[in-house]
């Protein structure tokens, strides 16, 4: 099935919302009929003149029921968290449902949304990711919105609002996935330029902003120290991977300018108008700093060519000086690093370019409607599998899959809040134990806002946004290191970042995953990202010379001035100003 391209996102939403309004409803899903009791003895026989008592449909016991689900991304470990864990055993048992789960193999999205599509056969539930746009193109998903508003799912309503709802609508005025809910890591920053420990104490622990510090740091450091562990010290290496490659696509550029995550544009925050990165003076300044680690000889020489498990290698290493990155992006070498060479970790900064006066890196808090776990037409019990996904919205359920067991990783206390002891948290910090008990490991699933308290208990959602998380999880290398900034007022890893803001326009990264996947707008966005990739090696690694340099930039620009990107950036502009009025609650 064909969707029309994208025209005026905020008139069709309202218009479905207002056809909704007043029109007949469409028959509510019918929610599952209780069994009949069976009758007792003659002499327990209930007064026939009394009323009999209701039984709660929502509440019978739900039928046994298996679902399989496809998640796009790769598996971060061999434990599969509902069948392996005790948290999914519970949970298991609590839904009655048996789920297979199957990961991404390799790192192409793309590729695998294609194969399935092009079969037309799907697992029941699918995480679509960056793919949500291309599943909804070729009518891949059910529609949920009749099921959200028949009032037979009251836990998912609860975590999904009106408002939520209205925002998550796609341009037939159906809604197709559970959104990703706002969420920040309270102790660790998201994304940032980061230094080695080393570098740092080396230069007596700055606090590093500017653009030109931190690539001079780094160019000192490796000058002074060639080799670390008998091998070269690299200077600089980057992800370039099929999908991992964004940050070197855009996300660096965008980041350093003083802009918000906003995918593959960066938006005016006074104007709203968006812009394609890659052919800006911010993606030029980027790969100039590229170029120029690499005529220095500090950068990685095999940075366009290595696979990601190379890359988390040198990341685990201790021989990295600096790099940009999204800290998940990086998460098993950070993790293994913390293991081996621990002073050696590596620290994120708010790094801009010259001339920059704001950094904008931990954003924005959107509910991000642009993907999520949506529910197959290849699904042959839709009703079960919404009474599933209600049954993990309830609140006990959300706690367990982010705090534990109650008695094993957490209690209550006398006001009915969630705590943990130091050991409980020590727990929850070790990688290895939260895998194997399945804590936070399935996120698809986390229909709560991370920052926000759960509506019965009061609690923070996310254990990591817990106040008492952040005295605890450090360790005491990184409570040694930051104990050089206390006096200056910085006492976390996120402290000398400015702090994030309540979402208020559909992130340019919802806005890519909106379009019509055959829009030639939104082929064009794709396809300059294919020739970003692909032109960079030449740009970076083969322009010894200033002249060099600015005649590889100039072919690389003229491609993609090929491209209808100016279409696409007014289009991205009009979406994300119609959606102010979506986003007010």
């Amino acid at each position: 099935m064909k969707r029309k391209p994208i025209a005026c996102l905020l008139a069709i939403f309202l218009l479905a919302m207002a056809l909704a309004a007043c029109s007949s409803p469409a028959p509510a899903p019918e929610a599952p009929t209780a069994a009949p009791a069976t009758a007792g003895p003659a002499t327990d026989a209930p007064d026939e003149s009394a009323p009999a008592e209701e039984v709660d449909p929502y509440e019978a016991e739900r039928t046994p029921a298996t679902f399989t689900m496809l998640n796009m991304s790769s598996a971060t470990s061999t434990i599969d968290p509902w069948k392996d864990t005790p948290t999914g055993k519970l949970l298991a048992e609590r839904t009655n449902v048996t789920l297979d789960i199957e990961y991404l193999v390799g790192a192409d999205q793309r590729q695998k949304a294609s194969l399935l599509i092009a079969a037309g056969a799907y697992p029941d539930f699918i995480n679509g990711g960056d793919t949500a746009g291309d599943f909804y193109a070729a009518g891949s998903y059910i529609d949920v919105l009749p099921y959200m508003t028949s009032g037979n799912y009251p836990n998912l309503e609860l975590a999904y609002p009106e408002w939520k709802q209205r925002i998550s609508l796609q341009p037939d005025g159906g809604m197709y996935w559970f959104g990703a809910q706002p969420s920040e890591n309270a102790v660790y920053p998201a994304a940032g330029y980061w230094l080695n420990m080393e570098v740092l104490a080396e230069n007596d622990y700055p606090v590093v902003s500017g653009w030109e510090e931190w690539q001079t740091m780094i160019l000192d450091y490796v000058a002074a120290h060639p080799t670390f562990n008998d091998q070269p010290t690299i200077g600089i290496t980057e992800a370039t991977e099929a999908w991992r490659a964004s940050g070197v696509q855009y996300g660096a550029a965008r980041y350093s300018g003083g802009y918000p995550n906003d995918g593959l544009t960066f938006v005016n925050q006074e104007t709203l108008e968006a812009k394609i990165v890659m052919d800006q003076q911010i993606q030029y300044n980027w790969l100039k700093m590229l170029n120029r680690m690499w005529n220095a000889g500090v950068a990685d020489k095999e940075m366009f060519m290595q696979t990601d498990d190379q890359f988390q290698q040198k990341v685990s290493s201790g021989r990295l000086a600096g790099l940009y990155e999204q800290r998940g992006f990086m998460q098993t070498g950070l993790d293994a690093l913390n293991q081996t060479a621990p002073e050696r970790m590596l620290v994120a900064f708010p790094v801009v370019q010259e001339g920059v006066e704001t950094e904008m890196y931990r954003g924005y808090r959107n509910f991000t409607a642009g993907g999520g776990i949506g529910i197959t037409v290849s699904c042959k019990d839709p009703d079960r599998a919404m009474r599933f996904f209600d049954d993990l919205a309830k609140e006990e359920n959300q706690i367990t899959m982010r705090y534990g067991i109650e008695g094993v990783d957490f209690s209550y206390n006398a006001d009915g809040k969630i705590e943990k002891t130091t050991e409980q948290w020590k727990n929850f910090i070790n990688v290895d134990y939260k895998r194997s008990q399945a804590l936070e490991q399935m996120t698809w699933f986390h229909f709560y806002p991370g920052l926000e308290p759960l509506p019965t208990s009061g609690s923070i959602a996310s254990p990591t946004n817990d106040p008492s998380y952040a005295q605890v999880v450090y360790n005491d290398n990184e409570l040694e290191f930051l104990s050089h900034y206390k006096d200056r007022g910085y006492d976390s890893f996120i402290s000398w970042f400015n702090p994030s803001k309540d979402g208020w326009y559909m992130g340019g990264a919802t806005v890519r995953q909106r379009i019509a996947t055959d829009d030639p707008r939104k082929v064009a966005g794709e396809t300059a990202l294919t020739i970003t990739i692909e032109s960079m090696p030449k740009i970076v690694t083969q322009c010894p010379t200033e002249a060099e340099f600015e005649a590889a930039w100039a072919e690389f620009t003229a491609k993609l001035a090929a491209l209808p990107l100016r279409e696409y950036e007014e289009l991205a502009t009009q979406m994300i100003k119609d959606s102010v009025e979506l986003y007010k609650r």
